[in-house]
Protein backbone atom coordinates (compact mmCIF):
# COMPACT_ATOMS: atom_id res chain seq x y z
CA UNK A 1 0.00 0.00 0.00
CA UNK A 2 1.63 3.48 -0.63
CA UNK A 3 1.03 6.13 1.44
CA UNK A 4 1.60 9.58 0.93
CA UNK A 5 2.19 11.79 4.76
CA UNK A 6 1.87 15.51 4.43
CA UNK A 7 2.95 17.48 7.31
CA UNK A 8 2.30 21.35 8.72
CA UNK A 9 4.74 23.24 7.20
CA UNK A 10 6.98 24.42 9.49
CA UNK A 11 6.40 22.06 12.33
CA UNK A 12 9.66 19.87 13.73
CA UNK A 13 6.96 17.74 15.59
CA UNK A 14 5.17 17.04 12.56
CA UNK A 15 8.52 15.92 10.62
CA UNK A 16 9.68 14.44 13.29
CA UNK A 17 6.53 11.96 13.67
CA UNK A 18 6.66 11.68 9.21
CA UNK A 19 10.02 9.98 9.62
CA UNK A 20 8.65 7.54 12.41
CA UNK A 21 5.28 6.91 10.02
CA UNK A 22 7.63 5.88 7.39
CA UNK A 23 9.73 3.53 9.42
CA UNK A 24 6.68 2.10 11.24
CA UNK A 25 5.31 1.45 7.79
CA UNK A 26 8.26 -0.09 6.15
CA UNK A 27 7.94 -2.51 8.75
CA UNK A 28 4.58 -3.72 7.52
CA UNK A 29 5.88 -3.65 3.93
CA UNK A 30 4.03 -0.38 2.96
CA UNK A 31 5.51 2.42 0.81
CA UNK A 32 5.35 5.84 2.96
CA UNK A 33 6.77 8.97 1.53
CA UNK A 34 6.60 12.55 2.04
CA UNK A 35 4.28 14.39 -0.46
CA UNK A 36 6.34 17.47 -1.37
CA UNK A 37 4.87 17.85 -4.76
CA UNK A 38 1.40 18.20 -5.68
CA UNK A 39 1.38 15.96 -8.38
CA UNK A 40 2.71 12.86 -6.25
CA UNK A 41 -0.47 12.98 -4.62
CA UNK A 42 -1.80 10.08 -7.84
CA UNK A 43 0.83 7.60 -6.44
CA UNK A 44 -0.79 7.82 -3.09
CA UNK A 45 -3.41 5.10 -2.04
CA UNK A 46 -4.60 7.06 1.50
CA UNK A 47 -2.77 10.10 2.27
CA UNK A 48 -1.51 10.79 6.18
CA UNK A 49 -1.99 14.52 7.34
CA UNK A 50 -0.04 15.13 10.58
CA UNK A 51 -0.55 19.26 11.46
CA UNK A 52 -4.46 20.82 12.09
CA UNK A 53 -7.79 21.76 10.07
CA UNK A 54 -5.67 24.47 7.66
CA UNK A 55 -3.09 21.25 6.30
CA UNK A 56 -6.07 19.14 5.92
CA UNK A 57 -7.99 21.71 4.16
CA UNK A 58 -5.20 21.89 1.24
CA UNK A 59 -4.84 18.30 0.97
CA UNK A 60 -8.71 18.32 0.37
CA UNK A 61 -7.84 20.67 -2.89
CA UNK A 62 -4.52 18.49 -3.80
CA UNK A 63 -7.19 15.07 -3.21
CA UNK A 64 -10.49 16.75 -4.42
CA UNK A 65 -12.47 13.81 -6.33
CA UNK A 66 -9.73 11.12 -6.36
CA UNK A 67 -11.51 9.46 -3.48
CA UNK A 68 -8.24 8.66 -2.15
CA UNK A 69 -8.89 8.77 1.92
CA UNK A 70 -7.10 10.91 4.01
CA UNK A 71 -6.76 10.54 7.54
CA UNK A 72 -6.33 13.46 9.70
CA UNK A 73 -4.00 13.49 12.70
CA UNK A 74 -4.44 16.11 15.26
CA UNK A 75 -0.87 17.71 16.85
CA UNK A 76 -2.30 20.94 18.03
CA UNK A 77 -5.21 23.66 18.00
CA UNK A 78 -8.81 22.94 17.45
CA UNK A 79 -8.75 20.50 15.02
CA UNK A 80 -12.38 19.58 14.32
CA UNK A 81 -11.49 17.85 11.02
CA UNK A 82 -8.06 16.21 11.87
CA UNK A 83 -10.36 14.18 14.41
CA UNK A 84 -7.59 11.13 14.85
CA UNK A 85 -5.59 12.02 18.07
CA UNK A 86 -1.51 11.63 17.71
CA UNK A 87 -2.08 8.64 20.35
CA UNK A 88 -4.08 6.71 18.05
CA UNK A 89 -2.26 6.85 15.44
CA UNK A 90 -0.62 3.52 15.10
CA UNK A 91 -3.51 1.52 16.84
CA UNK A 92 -5.82 3.58 13.58
CA UNK A 93 -2.85 2.50 11.10
CA UNK A 94 -2.82 -1.25 12.86
CA UNK A 95 -6.86 -1.10 11.50
CA UNK A 96 -6.46 0.17 8.42
CA UNK A 97 -4.04 -1.94 7.30
CA UNK A 98 -6.27 -5.13 8.30
CA UNK A 99 -9.01 -3.61 5.93
CA UNK A 100 -10.55 -1.64 9.06
CA UNK A 101 -11.03 1.47 6.73
CA UNK A 102 -13.94 3.50 8.94
CA UNK A 103 -14.44 5.95 6.24
CA UNK A 104 -16.67 9.31 6.18
CA UNK A 105 -17.59 10.76 2.79
CA UNK A 106 -17.61 14.26 3.01
CA UNK A 107 -19.88 16.73 0.36
CA UNK A 108 -17.54 18.81 -1.53
CA UNK A 109 -18.94 21.87 -3.41
CA UNK A 110 -17.78 22.91 -7.28
CA UNK A 111 -16.98 26.72 -8.02
CA UNK A 112 -16.45 27.94 -11.66
CA UNK A 113 -14.86 31.50 -11.09
CA UNK A 114 -13.54 32.71 -13.67
CA UNK A 115 -15.73 30.97 -16.69
CA UNK A 116 -14.38 27.80 -17.58
CA UNK A 117 -12.22 27.34 -14.58
CA UNK A 118 -12.69 25.12 -11.64
CA UNK A 119 -12.01 24.86 -8.17
CA UNK A 120 -12.97 22.93 -5.13
CA UNK A 121 -14.02 23.53 -1.38
CA UNK A 122 -14.58 21.36 1.49
CA UNK A 123 -15.31 23.55 3.53
CA UNK A 124 -16.78 27.05 2.52
CA UNK A 125 -16.98 29.98 -0.27
CA UNK A 126 -16.45 33.27 0.99
CA UNK A 127 -17.51 36.35 -1.61
CA UNK A 128 -16.61 39.27 0.82
CA UNK A 129 -15.63 43.20 0.34
CA UNK A 130 -12.07 44.52 0.67
CA UNK A 131 -12.88 47.70 2.39
CA UNK A 132 -14.15 47.82 6.02
CA UNK A 133 -16.30 50.67 5.89
CA UNK A 134 -18.30 50.55 2.87
CA UNK A 135 -20.96 47.78 1.48
CA UNK A 136 -21.18 45.65 -1.28
CA UNK A 137 -24.01 44.71 -3.67
CA UNK A 138 -24.82 41.26 -4.74
CA UNK A 139 -27.35 39.54 -6.34
CA UNK A 140 -27.84 35.37 -5.34
CA UNK A 141 -29.63 33.34 -7.64
CA UNK A 142 -30.77 29.66 -6.97
CA UNK A 143 -31.62 27.40 -10.09
CA UNK A 144 -32.23 30.14 -12.27
CA UNK A 145 -34.35 32.04 -9.58
CA UNK A 146 -33.87 35.16 -7.88
CA UNK A 147 -33.45 34.78 -4.18
CA UNK A 148 -32.35 38.11 -3.48
CA UNK A 149 -30.63 40.86 -3.77
CA UNK A 150 -28.00 41.72 -0.93
CA UNK A 151 -26.47 44.73 0.56
CA UNK A 152 -23.70 43.90 3.18
CA UNK A 153 -20.53 42.55 3.91
CA UNK A 154 -20.32 39.65 1.58
CA UNK A 155 -21.97 35.67 1.79
CA UNK A 156 -20.59 32.44 2.85
CA UNK A 157 -21.63 29.04 0.98
CA UNK A 158 -20.89 26.20 2.82
CA UNK A 159 -21.07 22.41 2.84
CA UNK A 160 -22.44 20.96 6.15
CA UNK A 161 -18.60 19.85 6.85
CA UNK A 162 -18.05 23.70 6.92
CA UNK A 163 -21.16 24.75 8.78
CA UNK A 164 -18.90 24.33 11.91
CA UNK A 165 -16.01 27.19 10.71
CA UNK A 166 -16.86 30.79 9.67
CA UNK A 167 -20.66 29.89 8.83
CA UNK A 168 -21.24 29.07 12.29
CA UNK A 169 -19.17 32.49 13.14
CA UNK A 170 -21.47 34.36 11.21
CA UNK A 171 -24.66 33.23 12.76
CA UNK A 172 -25.53 29.92 10.40
CA UNK A 173 -26.24 26.80 11.55
CA UNK A 174 -24.80 23.75 12.95
CA UNK A 175 -25.22 20.82 10.10
CA UNK A 176 -24.31 17.26 10.17
CA UNK A 177 -21.55 16.34 7.70
CA UNK A 178 -23.39 13.77 6.56
CA UNK A 179 -26.47 15.41 5.64
CA UNK A 180 -26.14 16.98 1.66
CA UNK A 181 -27.21 20.35 1.54
CA UNK A 182 -25.76 23.67 0.67
CA UNK A 183 -25.67 26.77 3.37
CA UNK A 184 -26.49 30.25 2.09
CA UNK A 185 -24.98 32.18 5.42
CA UNK A 186 -24.82 36.46 4.55
CA UNK A 187 -22.44 38.47 6.45
CA UNK A 188 -24.05 41.38 8.02
CA UNK A 189 -26.89 41.85 5.65
CA UNK A 190 -28.11 45.25 5.90
CA UNK A 191 -31.57 44.07 6.36
CA UNK A 192 -33.83 42.42 9.21
CA UNK A 193 -35.59 39.52 7.20
CA UNK A 194 -32.42 38.33 5.26
CA UNK A 195 -31.48 35.20 7.40
CA UNK A 196 -28.94 31.81 6.81
CA UNK A 197 -30.54 29.37 4.89
CA UNK A 198 -30.22 26.10 4.15
CA UNK A 199 -31.08 24.91 0.31
CA UNK A 200 -30.66 20.98 -1.27
CA UNK A 201 -27.33 20.02 -2.41
CA UNK A 202 -28.54 19.40 -6.28
CA UNK A 203 -28.89 23.02 -6.32
CA UNK A 204 -26.89 25.66 -8.49
CA UNK A 205 -25.87 28.98 -6.94
CA UNK A 206 -24.90 32.19 -8.81
CA UNK A 207 -23.46 34.86 -7.09
CA UNK A 208 -23.01 38.58 -9.33
CA UNK A 209 -21.26 41.28 -8.19
CA UNK A 210 -23.62 44.23 -8.88
CA UNK A 211 -21.50 46.49 -6.87
CA UNK A 212 -18.82 48.88 -9.68
CA UNK A 213 -17.10 51.08 -7.18
CA UNK A 214 -15.70 48.79 -4.75
CA UNK A 215 -12.96 45.48 -4.37
CA UNK A 216 -14.68 42.36 -3.87
CA UNK A 217 -12.90 39.38 -3.02
CA UNK A 218 -13.32 35.34 -3.60
CA UNK A 219 -11.77 33.02 -0.81
CA UNK A 220 -11.98 28.91 -1.26
CA UNK A 221 -11.53 27.08 2.35
CA UNK A 222 -9.47 30.35 3.46
CA UNK A 223 -7.52 30.67 0.39
CA UNK A 224 -7.32 34.30 -1.54
CA UNK A 225 -8.33 33.06 -5.37
CA UNK A 226 -8.70 36.19 -7.48
CA UNK A 227 -11.31 39.83 -7.16
CA UNK A 228 -14.39 39.55 -8.51
CA UNK A 229 -15.34 41.79 -11.48
CA UNK A 230 -18.93 43.32 -11.36
CA UNK A 231 -21.62 41.75 -13.28
CA UNK A 232 -19.65 38.30 -13.90
CA UNK A 233 -21.12 35.42 -11.99
CA UNK A 234 -19.57 32.90 -9.82
CA UNK A 235 -21.23 29.58 -10.10
CA UNK A 236 -21.19 27.19 -7.24
CA UNK A 237 -22.95 23.59 -6.77
CA UNK A 238 -22.14 20.08 -5.09
CA UNK A 239 -18.75 18.72 -6.82
CA UNK A 240 -19.79 14.64 -8.77
CA UNK A 241 -17.82 13.25 -5.91
CA UNK A 242 -17.19 13.46 -2.14
CA UNK A 243 -13.96 13.80 -0.24
CA UNK A 244 -13.58 10.73 2.42
CA UNK A 245 -12.30 10.95 5.80
CA UNK A 246 -10.89 8.32 8.11
CA UNK A 247 -13.18 8.23 10.97
CA UNK A 248 -12.06 8.75 15.07
CA UNK A 249 -11.33 5.33 16.64
CA UNK A 250 -12.50 7.02 19.60
CA UNK A 251 -15.00 9.88 19.20
CA UNK A 252 -18.45 10.38 17.41
CA UNK A 253 -19.12 13.85 16.17
CA UNK A 254 -21.54 14.98 18.83
CA UNK A 255 -18.28 13.95 21.13
CA UNK A 256 -16.13 16.09 18.55
CA UNK A 257 -18.73 19.08 18.87
CA UNK A 258 -19.64 18.92 22.67
CA UNK A 259 -15.93 18.68 23.43
CA UNK A 260 -13.73 21.13 20.86
CA UNK A 261 -17.01 23.86 20.46
CA UNK A 262 -18.29 22.97 23.39
CA UNK A 263 -22.00 22.70 22.35
CA UNK A 264 -24.88 22.71 24.45
CA UNK A 265 -22.43 23.72 27.68
CA UNK A 266 -23.44 26.03 30.11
Amino acid sequence: MNIAILSKPDSEKAKKLAQELIAFLKKRACQGFELTKPEDIEQAELVIVLGGDGTLLYTAGLVGERKIPILGVNLGGLGFLTEVQESEIYQTLDQILKGNLPIEERMLLQIEFPKGKHHLALNDVVIGKGQLSKMIAMELMVDGYLLSQIRGDGIIISTPTGSTAYCLAAGGPIVHPRLRSIILTPICAHSLTIRPLVIPADSQVQVVIRTHQQEVYLTIDGRFVGKLEPDNPVIIKSASAPLLLVSSPSMNYYEILRTKLGWGWK
